[in-house]
């Protein structure tokens, strides 16, 4: 079993939710541990924003009326030029010209028209605040109506809340983060001798003090490049299966799930380290052994032989502390 750091929330599986505005937030709906859907309202703000989308968008209306107005006068000019042209009391160049403003005030309609859907739709889309009043002057503004809401973008847990009632913000900032309760990351240390075994995509499990006996999967997703100089060992990080009931910052002990093959096991007495390598002393003969180095992963007490050993060679177990010790003293060590 190897030691697990901590278990923490996997980022692939976690969410930020920023603010859309600079503003003022009013009302704050979840803390820290409430479960949230997504879409779910999570807090509302003020910002100046919403009143000047909608003077601009009075604005563009105006100017869409004046551009519709425009366009059937310079259709009905149109219209009498050519009826004229035909009794020759006016020239071509005359309807030419009247031609050229009806093109003109489509064009200026069209682009009323756009600068009416943007305002629309950074209100409704960008702020989430309704537009369908914004034409009737006698409609009365509800300001609980104008505050912009903050919502949830996916399912989740919310694990950390950096807003208040009262809180300026920025547009941006991050107000919640909401992270997926089902996977979290673990990130174990695992020996140096075990790296023939360890791959992306192996299956591992891991225990808990809060759940004895009970075991949890996963699978590695990422190793790291370098093996620490200290402890011979190798940065690895996998994705687990909570089950429900693993938390972040649990301690745990992690281990490869073992193939389902026979292995070869010999008893952990029968390890020892030689000059910085794992090593056994195999029996060459009645009584005479020679030492032999070989990768193998301790558990439970028992070493799973993963190199260096074949089945049927006998090795030393309760005296390879002895033969160790002779094997230094023969090298003068």
């Amino acid at each position: 079993m190897c030691p697990v750091r901590t278990l923490t929330w996997n980022e692939d599986h976690t969410v930020s939710i920023g603010v859309v505005a600079t503003g003022k937030v009013i009302h704050v709906y979840s803390k820290v541990g409430d479960k949230v859907k997504n879409n779910h309202m999570l807090a509302k703000m003020h910002t100046h924003d919403v009143h000047d989308t909608k003077a601009l968008l009075r604005s563009a209306c105006a100017e869409r009326d004046r551009a519709t107005s425009a366009l059937e006068q310079a259709k009905r000019n149109e219209e009498r030029t050519r009826r004229l042209l035909q009794l020759k009391a006016v020239s071509t160049s005359q309807l030419e010209q009247a031609v050229l403003d009806r093109k003109t005030a489509e064009t200026a309609l069209r682009k009323a028209n756009a600068d009416v859907d943007k305002e629309i739709q950074h209100l409704t889309e960008t702020l989430e605040i309704g537009a369908e009043d914004e034409e009737d002057p006698k409609h009365k503004h509800d300001e609980e109506e104008e505050l912009v809401p903050i919502k949830s973008t996916a399912d989740g847990i919310i694990v950390d809340r950096k807003i208040t009632p009262g809180t300026v913000v920025t547009l941006g900032q991050e107000a919640f983060i909401v992270s997926d309760p089902a996977s979290l990351w673990c990130i174990a240390n695992f020996p140096e001798v075990s790296l023939s075994r360890i791959h992306v995509g192996a299956v591992v499990e891991i225990e808990v003090r809060a759940y004895p006996g009970r075991r949890f999967s996963g699978r590695i997703t990422r190793l790291g490049e370098t093996i620490d100089p200290n402890t011979r060992t190798l940065l690895v990080r996998a994705d687990l299966n909570t089950q429900g009931v693993l938390k972040p910052e649990m301690l745990a002990t992690i281990r490869l799930r073992l193939p389902a093959a026979p292995s070869l096991v010999v008893p952990e007495s029968a390890l020892q380290v030689v000059d910085g390598k794992t090593t056994v002393f195999v029996e060459s003969a009645p009584g005479k052994f020679f030492p032999r180095s070989i990768e193998a992963q301790v558990i439970n007490g028992r070493a799973v032989i993963l190199a260096g050993l074949k089945e049927g060679e006998r090795v030393a177990a309760n005296g390879s502390y002895f033969l160790k010790g002779q094997l230094l003293r023969e090298a003068g060590l």
